[in-house]
């Protein structure tokens, strides 16, 4: 793994540079060496390498400058930077305003170098991993609305969202993998280093946790979002698993699912007259999903301390039941309400697909119900579903 990085040696001390260069060589480390911050900036930008070990005192330009150029150019931005210093915390301070990742402080030892060079060069390769996946995920999105767009058959259309899918699931496995080992990894780094030192290094354990979280938060992103493609493939090609339902249970299995989601966000959850609505015959995993992205999706317009409920009532006149998904939010302006329940439903939840809503329509639609939606700008929105006591033959 280590003849695959490249690593930048920036420091005016003739002696400093060949005891780091010829330890890290004997690591099978690609080694370029700089007299000057002017000459380590020239390679910055011309030999792009994975890691740059840079001195804060050097004549002429500084190390802090040489980090804050590193760190304003979009190109440089992330590039992991250890920053050799004194014993002087000030020298700490000015580095991490620098932008500085780790430090070493002089006179460096061998194993505090190789731990230091190790773990930022294994975040910059996941890193490197995310970037490239990510890259070509955007460019499957972006080919898979041209497809969408220009697609008449529904047979076409699905085999293409289900073979996505299916790559993006297989991708995404390698990455959470490698999160969940790289943060074992580092708890163990961290947790070995002596109790003052830790102290020291806290700041590098904390950017460390910030990027895991990152990671983490993206993947979880992409997961919802292949979520969403499979139920709504699903929803178009499989046939409803129909048996006795009821109402209060699959909304009270749905609160359980969500209840911490709704307790971070500081949102209420709560059932009126469920316990009064009669069995159905139903497909109850089909009605769980629906239920799951109208309670999720209100959580996510909630401000703090607001109110989902969950409402039914049992409607003789449609031979079936009324259940209404209201929540007191910021609502839903005019071009959003418009796009609901179709092809071309406008998102508003960072990172969403927009698909929910369509899948809602397509489960209520394959029970022969009815749905539909009441919402004004800071009023709140309600949903309004009619479902028959038994699914309607077509």
């Amino acid at each position: 793994m280590a003849s695959s990085f490249s690593i930048l040696i920036i420091d005016d001390d003739p002696d400093i540079l060949r005891f780091l260069k010829d330890f890290l060589a004997a690591k099978h480390y690609s080694i370029r060496t700089a007299c000057s911050g002017e000459e380590g900036l020239n390679y910055v930008h011309t030999d792009q390498p994975d890691l740059v070990l840079l001195d804060v005192v050097m004549a002429g330009m500084s190390g802090y400058e040489v980090c804050r150029q590193i760190r304003i150019n979009p190109v440089t931005t992330l590039l992991p930077v250890v920053m050799m210093t004194g014993v002087h915390p000030e020298e700490r301070i000015k580095g991490i305003q620098a932008g500085a990742d780790d430090f070493l402080t002089k006179p460096i030892t061998r194993e505090a170098l190789y731990a230091r060079v190790r773990s930022l060069l294994r975040i910059k390769e996941l890193h490197d991993v995310i970037q490239t996946q990510a890259t070509q995920l955007a460019k499957w999105n972006k080919e898979l609305k041209v497809q969408l767009e220009h697609e008449a058959k529904l047979a076409e259309v699905t085999r293409m969202l289900g073979d996505i899918g299916h790559e993006v699931k297989n991708m995404l496995m390698p990455v959470l993998n490698g999160v969940e080992l790289l943060q074992d990894e580092l708890d163990e780094l961290f947790q070995r280093l002596p109790p003052p030192v830790r102290e020291k290094a806290g700041t590098s354990q904390q950017i460390c946790q910030e990027i895991i979280e990152m990671v983490t938060r993206s993947a979880q992103r992409i997961q919802n979002q292949v979520r969403d493609i499979a139920d709504c493939v699903k929803g178009l090609t499989s046939p409803l698993q129909v048996g006795p339902c009821e109402l209060e249970k699959v909304v009270e299995t749905v609160f359980q699912t969500l209840h911490l989601v709704a307790n971070k966000q500081g949102v209420k959850l709560e059932t009126v007259d469920l316990e009064k609505l009669p069995q159905i015959q139903a497909d109850e995993g089909r009605l769980f999903k629906a239920f799951y992205n109208l309670v999720n999706n209100a959580i996510a317009e909630m401000p703090h301390g607001g109110t989902v409920t969950v409402q039914g009532a049992d409607d003789l006149m449609e031979a079936g039941l009324r259940v209404d998904v209201i929540d007191d939010g910021r609502g839903m302006p005019e071009e959003v309400l418009s796009s609901l329940f179709s092809s071309k439903v406008i998102s508003r939840k960072a990172g969403g697909t927009g698909l929910g809503t369509k899948i809602v329509k397509d489960v209520v639609d394959a029970h022969g119900g009815h749905i539909s939606v009441d919402s004004a700008v800071g009023k709140g929105t309600t949903f309004h579903l009619s479902l028959p006591y038994a699914p309607v033959e077509k």
